[in-house]
């Protein structure tokens, strides 16, 4: 009987003592899994955890240039308003020409007053010139003095010339021009018409505060009154004029 209750104490003892190392065995597990758990969520936070990249410093931005000056506009060119035509002395607007001439070799003063006619056929473009570079000049005249023959002479001429203005730069900037006609003596010598005359010349114009211009032309003339033999002034001739407006 003894022999069994000490039997039975140490399968008790034995059985508290296994339960006892059971138990710190099942204690012991459950730490390391609770450990392992803990790693395992630590290892999974920090892998979750994002990395922050580094951001790249922005390039420095040149400052930008100056602007440039602002550019002063150009003014237009100014309006040169041409001055308005002249209706003339009596608003006819009638370019006319007064001159006194002298014809050399025997002295014969010749007074004329002639009107000025623009080129109805624009020759003067068709050589090269200028649309009105063509006048026509027709008028009468007086001529009174001594012919060749030292005769005294009076006579009435008809004058009908051509007249070609020039370029300036020919000249040098002087408003010049050339011309030439005929002429007749319409009345003359023992109250008779006389015969055909010529006259050729070069002239120069400009303004020299007459209103108007004022021209001087060189040239050769003959005015034949009567008997061509004995009425007839010619020779060189030196005229000094004024263009008016009437």
């Amino acid at each position: 009987m003894k022999k069994l209750v000490a039997l039975l104490v140490v399968l008790g003892l034995f059985v508290g003592v296994a339960g006892t190392f059971t138990a710190d065995a099942a204690v012991a597990k459950k730490v390391v899994a609770k450990k392992k758990v803990v790693a395992k969520k630590k290892v999974v936070k920090k892998a979750v955890k994002p990395v922050k990249k580094a951001m790249p410093k922005p390039a420095p931005v040149a400052p930008a240039p100056p602007p440039p000056p602002p550019v002063a506009p150009v003014p237009p060119a100014p309006v040169v308003a041409k001055p308005a035509a002249s209706a003339g002395l009596f608003g006819m607007g009638l370019n006319t020409d007064v001159s006194l001439g002298y014809v050399a070799n025997k002295s014969v003063i010749v007074a004329r007053a002639d009107l000025v006619l623009d080129d109805p056929l624009g020759l003067g473009s068709m050589v090269g010139l200028s649309a009105s570079a063509v006048k026509y000049r027709i008028g009468l005249g007086g001529a009174n003095g001594q012919d060749t023959n030292s005769n005294t002479m009076k006579a009435i001429p008809l004058f009908v010339e051509g007249i070609v203005n020039l370029p300036a730069d020919m000249m040098g900037g002087i408003q010049s021009y050339i011309g030439g006609g005929l002429n007749y003596v319409v009345y003359g010598n023992e109250s008779k018409a006389g015969n055909y005359g010529v006259q050729a010349f070069l002239g120069v114009k400009g303004d020299i505060g007459l209103g108007g211009h004022s021209f001087a032309e060189l040239g050769y003339q003959a005015i034949r009154s009567g008997d061509v033999t004995k009425l007839s002034a010619k020779g060189v001739s030196l005229t000094v004029g004024q263009s008016i407006v009437l």
